[in-house]
């Protein structure tokens, strides 16, 4: 468990592993590496006293070897301090070899043999796990908040011997906590949630983040207000937008699924359906601080318009699916999904929102979501933490959580009213077998009307 604030890089562990990879391949073949790696603090609040604390301190490289259109791949996993060996690379290309020799060749294989070197440090001001620990449990002042925060340096970074040499690491951190207040009629109590995080650390953030959250939960006290299904006006916080826009990132922009027929946005492309004129969606690599290194060796671009004025504009196309459907692609990850999805800001300012609504729903967060109806971009999910009633743009009772199902179309079409100044950008707290760079930059939006069904 570390103490003294910000890891140090973890470029000195790992790249001769990967300079090792650059020279393992054999005449004929092409030997590549790609890294995942994070030395990383992990804390769990619970009552605002810390539950359970550590580092993650691990790296992942993942072998590959191709030769005469064949491929085959090896993962090695450590943990600990021990960095990757020679002598461990050398044995996974060994198991390459034999493993190629049973191998067919792969129609759609795509590497870029171009080659290349980029390095990105992104240093940051860190914190102790006891500095951070004891800024949440005083700035609580007592109330009952239950997060999770995660810090510290992770990287990814792919090396080949066609000449790559590609390096991106960043040092952040990210806090999502939920403050719960006692209810009379709410057996279990109900919450404000909220998610922060930066770059350097900063106690104010932190403090002034849980203020805000104390200060919103105490409307949760009161008995809740009963909704009866149907349209109503609602105001959807920047993180209940994230939520829903994330949902596009689902096979709507990715090449592969409008070419295959499964892509929610298919109408949006043949320009059957439309979006509101005023809502631009971008995948933007730079300004969210999110890697341009992909595993096939290529540099995506750092900016790809997906939605402008309303009307599809790009995907997501990844070398292999270029190859695969003869189309042009741009350099985009596997799995051809936005992992860093901005949502263009617009006019109303956040400090009017609630009085633009007058009276109708505040959702805060949106959850469980999924599609109803995937061909007509329909999604259906539940309201949770903050979601409350509005009269006359004052907050005056929580609501139950309640299930929504509605078409995005409609919502960032002809019920979207009104659009938030700014945009919120919201870490991918992500934490499966890695931490994850993806982030979503989104504003609040006030909406006409969204369809509640129980």
């Amino acid at each position: 468990m570390h103490g003294e604030g910000a890891h140090p890089s973890l470029g000195p562990r790992y790249r001769p592993a990967l300079e090792h990879v650059a020279r393992a391949a054999r005449a004929g073949e092409v030997a590549a590496g790609w890294l995942d790696a994070e030395c990383s603090d992990f804390v769990r609040f619970n009552r605002a006293r810390v539950r359970q604390c550590g580092t993650v301190d691990r790296a992942r490289l993942e072998l590959r070897l191709i030769d005469a259109g064949r491929q085959a791949f090896h993962t090695l996993t450590l943990t600990g301090e021990a960095a990757v060996d020679a002598a461990q690379v050398d044995a996974g290309f060994a198991r390459l070899r034999a493993a190629l020799a049973d191998a067919g060749p792969d129609p759609h294989l795509s590497f870029s043999g171009v080659a290349g070197r980029s390095r990105t440090l992104r240093e940051a001001r860190g914190a102790s796990i006891a500095e951070i620990c004891d800024t949440v449990s005083s700035a609580s002042g007592g109330c009952d908040l239950v997060g999770f925060y995660a810090g510290g340096a992770h990287a990814c970074a792919f090396a080949s011997s066609a000449g790559h040499a590609h390096w991106h690491e960043t040092n952040d951190w990210v806090f999502d906590y939920s403050v719960y207040v006692e209810a009379p009629d709410a057996a279990d109590g109900r919450a404000i949630k909220a998610t922060i995080g930066a770059q350097d650390w900063s106690e104010r953030l932190v403090r002034d983040s849980i203020a805000d959250s104390v200060a919103r939960s105490g409307v949760l006290r009161r008995p809740a207000h009963r909704l009866a299904p149907g349209r109503h006006r609602c105001w959807l916080a920047p993180c209940a937008v994230a939520e829903l826009i994330a949902m596009l990132g689902w096979g709507g922009f990715s090449a592969r699924a409008h070419r295959s027929g499964h892509s929610p946005l298919a109408r949006l492309r043949d320009g059957s359906a439309r979006f509101d004129p005023r809502v631009n969606l971008v995948e933007d690599l730079d300004a969210l601080a999110v890697a341009r290194l992909q595993s096939d060796g290529f540099v995506r671009p750092g900016r790809v318009e997906l939605v402008r004025a309303g009307r599809f504009s790009d995907w997501l196309a990844s070398p292999r699916s270029a190859r695969e459907f003869s189309i042009e692609g741009n350099f985009a990850a596997g799995a051809e999904s936005p992992e860093a999805l901005a949502m263009d800001p617009g006019e109303l300012d956040e400090r009017d929102a609630l009085r633009a609504l007058d009276t109708g729903v505040a959702i805060s967060n949106l959850w469980y979501l999924n599609f109803s109806d995937r061909e007509a971009c329909r999604v259906t999910g539940m309201t949770r933490f903050g979601t409350v009633w509005v009269e006359d743009g004052v907050p005056v009772a929580p609501l139950e959580a309640m299930r929504f199902d509605d078409s995005v179309y409609r919502m960032l079409g002809d019920a979207l009213e009104a659009i938030g100044s700014s945009a919120q950008r919201i870490a991918d707290t992500e934490t499966y077998e890695r931490r994850s760079f993806g982030a979503t930059s989104a504003p609040g939006i006030l909406l006409r009307g969204l369809d509640f069904t129980l």
